[in-house]
């Protein structure tokens, strides 16, 4: 897909994945080209489904404050029977078929520990041909959400948690009564109902205007706006292009699990963000210190990354590659809707 996709292409999935609504208009100012032709541009990338725009809702919002990553044994023949049980558990944010330290790695987001604890019994326990389980907590994550171009980390970063919250970890509320609670903890965090409802239309369109959001939800088009603006503001959500690798060409996916000096562990993630092809680093607890996320265009551009770019940090004691090789789920762009459907089912 990537050959049918020129360098003026490139260039707007680029500017789109920093800011999903601007206008056609500032976006031909920025790239020297007319309006109607930057506005067929976009569509044509719309409509072959190469990108899409949606929306990122920050999970400190919607009161996830315990985010795991899990790798799954299965046994031999039950891989896919076990990749479609746990696709279907809404808990599973993301799921990868992998090679390498275990044969599917998923995320999960939770309100604490205790009920990471309950999913893993529970849920997982409940699937057969799960062999073993191996859990590594994120104490912090740091999200790219457009891996176009390693310089725009400084532009669209999303990171948890941020440096001016401290979440804690015990007595959470139960899902239904965390909107209620959660100005008290973080008021540039905080949502209400109105704002859930606004998250989750734009997670579905997010280049819908506003006079059409403010009709779907029954209010006047300024309190649309303000409060669309609002959640932009305060990080509450980021309205991007959300495109696949493969459309770029990006053909090989790798999960790095690195251990580092402890004294090294901060300058580490600090250098780690800046190298190309990363597009997430996330310091954890358990079988590694640090998890990277990165896409390469095949395995000797990752390779060399190993060799020429990661390898070349000081603090490192150990890797171990795990190579993604099937994408079964992602909803992290589906947080809100996602998080609409857990309250109903409370209710």
């Amino acid at each position: 897909m990537a050959g049918d996709l020129d360098n003026l292409d490139l260039r707007i999935l680029s500017e789109i994945g920093l800011d999903g609504r601007q206008s056609a208009s500032d976006l031909a100012r920025k790239l020297g080209i007319s309006r109607t032709y930057a506005s067929k541009k976009i569509q044509r990338l719309l409509d072959r489904k190469i990108t899409r725009i949606a929306a990122f809702t920050h999970p400190l919002a919607l009161g996830y404050h315990t985010l795991a990553v899990t790798g799954v044994q299965v046994s031999p023949g039950e891989l896919n029977t076990v990749a479609d049980s746990l696709c279907a558990l809404p808990d599973v944010n993301m799921l990868i078929i992998a090679a390498g330290w275990q044969g599917i790695v998923i995320w999960t987001m939770f309100a604490n520990p205790a009920d990471l604890s309950r999913f893993l019994a529970r849920e997982l326990g409940n699937i057969s041909g799960i062999k073993s389980t191996e859990t590594m907590m994120v104490i912090e994550w740091r999200v790219s959400l457009s891996y176009l171009s390693s310089s725009q980390w400084r532009n669209m970063l999303f990171s948890y948690p941020p440096s001016s919250y401290l979440a804690p970890w015990d007595n959470q509320p139960e899902p239904k009564s965390i909107l209620a609670q959660q100005g008290d903890r973080d008021s540039n965090l905080s949502i209400d109902q109105l704002d859930l409802m606004i998250l989750k239309e734009i997670e579905h369109d997010g280049r819908q205007p506003v006079s059409d959001l403010a009709k779907k939800l029954g209010i006047s088009r300024a309190n649309a706006s303000t409060r669309l603006q609002r959640l932009l503001d305060k990080q509450i959500t980021w309205i991007v292009a959300f495109t696949s690798p493969l459309d770029l060409g990006y053909q090989t996916n790798a999960l790095i699990g690195v251990r580092v000096s402890p004294k090294e562990l901060d300058t580490v993630m600090d250098k780690v963000v800046t190298l190309p092809n990363v597009f997430g680093v996330a310091k954890v607890v358990g079988r590694y210190d640090v998890l990277i996320g990165a896409n390469f265009p095949g395995p000797t551009d990752l390779s060399r990354f190993l060799v020429r770019e990661l390898g070349t940090i000081s603090g490192l004691l150990s890797m171990e590659i795990t190579i993604g090789l099937e994408l079964r789920k992602t909803s992290f762009e589906y947080l809100a809707s996602s998080y609409l459907q857990r309250i109903a089912q409370h209710q």
